[in-house]
């Protein structure tokens, strides 16, 4: 990756970065949020595509640091990491599940992001991608989310004796100490979400850190408040 600083980041999907040469470019920002946590003139690190193929934009904003510490601001690399903490049995409460399928039809027409499976036993995993920190917090979503309600509700339903169902917050960044669910920037998914928790849906929060040199790895358990 590549360094920068962030300039400006506007239609949710863009983002104008000035590479440390003084080049100004427009990178993809592959974040449908509001990226509430990522303070203005942040360093960034881009992957170059280079130039060529049928890409658009020739940059991807992957990372951004806050004070110390590094953010993933790509919520499509949470799902490559998840898959690879899974295989490597880093998460205790998903283990002993042989098969582990992406992207499965369930539901109303949704798609999970993970199905472990076990003989006859299930476990419905979706994953949701965190970068924003409120005073030590964690907190998920920064901007209403139908689409994450929906995924709630729906999950609620498939709970019986051989499927379970969990959501998984995958917390980009190392300085947080809990997380939350953001009640007052979506009433409706914090609804939701406290009618999927009494419906036996299990809720896991994980921090992780991000490191240009060493790379990416799972850490702790943070405790939902």
């Amino acid at each position: 990756m590549i360094k920068g600083t962030l300039i400006k980041r506007y239609k949710r999907f863009l983002a104008d970065i000035e590479l440390s040469s003084g080049e100004i470019v427009t990178a993809h920002c592959p974040n449908s949020g509001k990226l509430l946590g990522m303070p203005e003139s942040s360093p960034v690190l881009l992957t170059d595509h280079g130039l060529g193929g049928t890409r658009k934009l020739r940059y991807t904003l992957q990372w951004f640091q806050d004070v110390q510490t590094w953010v993933g601001a790509n919520t499509h690399d949470a799902n490559r990491l998840v898959e690879q903490f899974l295989r490597q049995s880093r998460i205790p409460e998903c283990a002993g599940y042989p098969l582990i399928r992406r992207e499965v039809k369930y539901g109303e027409n949704s798609r999970i992001d993970f199905l472990l499976e076990d003989g006859m036993q299930k476990l419905y995993l979706e994953v949701k991608s965190v970068h924003m920190n409120r005073d030590g917090i964690a907190c998920f979503p920064d901007c209403p989310t139908e689409r994450g309600a929906k995924h709630m509700r729906e999950l609620s339903k498939i709970i019986d004796d051989n499927t379970k169902a969990c959501i998984l917050y995958l917390v980009q960044r190392l300085d947080c100490h809990a997380f939350s669910i953001a009640g007052d920037l979506d009433p409706q998914y914090a609804k939701a979400a406290e009618m999927a928790k009494d419906a036996g849906v299990m809720m896991l929060a994980y921090d992780m850190v991000l490191d240009p040199v060493v790379g990416q790895s799972l850490q702790k358990r943070l405790p939902i408040v």
